[in-house]
């Protein structure tokens, strides 16, 4: 092979948009050693213009295009963007070469703990974002999952880099701001020497504020929010080669999904539109949401698998449970030696499975994180004026909460006795279950849905019979115990709601 002596990278000024060309030029140079590189710097249309609302200027490419001009010049060999940025027609002369893993895709929002009374007492809120997305999602997102009552929630343009709108936003004493996660982990988390400061700086910042991951669930990104667009002239075969090699392929496929379905809406960031993709141990996530211009409203979130359950329209005899009502296994008794222990939790993220392992009334210490385990249990404690920095989105502890960069706490989880085996190491056992005396005819059932592994072990033990039947489950610890028990992968499958999986087999 002939290898690369020396390659151009070319990017944006900002720091962040340095820290990401290096990034990409350190990849290159642990695979080819002998690699020397120039990093190049250029202001573009958007850097110049820090006035204008980005979803009000009319060139989609305000971040890209002067970049774009001097790969296609040969001024550079490599352009490195946020490839959010770029737009959704690149033009027969370059193309996206590859990418690195994927960030963080989601946002994070800061509130100025300053501020935290006025809101509370105002009963609103100015939060600064300009996105046309952000704002669709959040305005139903934030008065259902923040643990205080709003009656206004006010947004407001800011421009500038990073560091410039936390400065803004902190100075000027104002309530709230909204930026993507994955800016945030890489000027904390970069290894560069020379942005040592700056990392520092950020978590100054950080300090000042409380925050809240907003789940992609209800919550979808911008495409390719996350991920690095690697562009190279079309022709440049050796570098596309070399490129090749520090590359996600999984990553540049999910990017381009999300563009293709953006693509489909019309494009452009002045649209309410979020779509993300991801991986799972179960298989693909796919959330996309929004508005388009004609005024229709769209929403999906579901499981891309390999297998799905083949079943024609199912009679409700056959199913269980058709009403949710009817699934009631357990009564619940706390464990209140162990409850009491929970006010004397100090520098922790506390993870918290369903809304029973914290009884009402009990209190948190605020130096902990409050992580759930999905959107039903982060309601459930938003509405008992809870502070909660983020969920996983009913999927599991597989899905990392991937919050390193802005706290390192040790993590403890609130769950019931008989709880199965946990990612999370430190338990705290807060509650029992006892068997109900109920019992459920399950004679001619044919198709379950479980909410849990416990409910699944007990309906099993009685009625040894269900084994034979087909078997659904979301996903995380409930399906890894189920597989246990049923290892016919053609008999149990998983689905991210209970309500998926009834729409499913019922046609509805």
């Amino acid at each position: 092979m002939n290898l690369l002596s020396k390659v151009r990278i070319l990017s944006r000024k900002s720091d962040l948009a340095i820290i990401q060309s290096m990034q990409v030029g350190n990849a290159l140079q642990k695979k080819f050693p002998n690699l020397s590189i120039e990093y190049m710097t250029k202001s573009t249309a958007g850097d110049k213009d820090l006035k204008t609302p980005l979803s009000e200027m009319p060139n989609p490419g305000v971040f890209t295009d002067d970049l774009r001009k001097e790969l296609i010049k040969n001024n550079c060999d490599i352009v490195v963007h946020s490839w959010k940025d770029l737009p959704l027609d690149l033009g027969k002369s370059t193309i996206i070469a590859g990418t690195l893993n994927r960030e963080d895709q989601r946002d994070i929002i800061f509130v100025n703990k300053k501020n935290l009374n006025k809101i509370k007492v105002s009963k609103s809120i100015s939060i600064l974002s300009s996105s046309p997305r952000r704002i669709y999602n959040l305005k139903s997102f934030i008065p259902k999952y923040f643990p205080f009552q709003l009656e206004n929630i006010n947004f407001e343009n800011i421009r500038g880099n990073i560091p410039t709108r936390f400065r803004k936003f902190l100075e000027n004493d104002l309530d709230s701001i909204v930026i993507a996660k994955a800016a945030i982990d890489r000027l904390i988390a970069n290894p560069f020497p020379e942005f040592i400061n700056l990392s520092n700086q950020i978590k100054n910042y950080i300090d000042k504020c409380i925050w809240m991951i907003t789940p992609l669930s209800l919550n979808p990104t911008s495409p390719g929010q996350g991920s690095l667009g690697i562009e190279i002239n079309k022709e440049n075969t050796k570098l596309s080669n070399a490129i090749s090699n520090i590359s996600e392929s999984k990553d540049i496929k999910f990017v381009n999904m999300e563009r293709k379905i953006l693509k489909n809406y019309g494009g452009g960031c002045h649209q309410k539109i979020g779509v993300s993709f991801f991986e799972t141990n179960n298989g693909i996530i796919h959330s996309e949401k929004g508005e388009t211009e004609e005024g229709k409203k769209f929403y999906e979130w579901k499981i891309h698998q390999h297998r799905k359950i083949n079943a024609k329209k199912i009679d409700p005899k056959y199913i269980f449970p058709f009403n949710i009502k009817d699934y009631s296994f357990f009564d619940r008794i706390e464990i209140e030696e162990n409850i009491n222990k929970i006010s004397k939790i100090n520098d922790h993220c506390i993870w918290i499975s369903r809304k029973s392992s914290l009884p009402k009334g009990i209190n948190i210490p605020k130096n902990n994180i409050i992580w759930t385990s999905g959107l039903k249990t982060w309601k459930a404690l938003a509405d008992r004026g809870l502070w909660v920095n983020g969920c996983a989105d009913g999927l599991g502890e597989d899905l990392d909460p991937n919050i390193s960069s802005l706290i390192s706490l040790p993590w403890i989880k609130l769950t019931h006795d008989t709880a199965p085996n946990s990612k999370i190491k430190k338990i705290l056992k807060t509650y029992k279950l006892l068997e109900k005396t109920n019992s459920f005819d399950f004679k001619e059932k044919k198709y379950f849905f479980w909410m849990s592994s416990s409910a699944f072990n007990l309906a099993v033990k009685n009625n040894p019979i269900i084994l034979d039947a087909y078997h659904a489950c979301g996903p995380g610890n409930t399906y890894k115990e189920i597989k246990k028990v049923i290892k016919d992968p053609t008999k149990l499958y998983v689905y991210l709601s209970y309500e998926d999986w009834k729409k499913e087999i019922t046609n509805e």
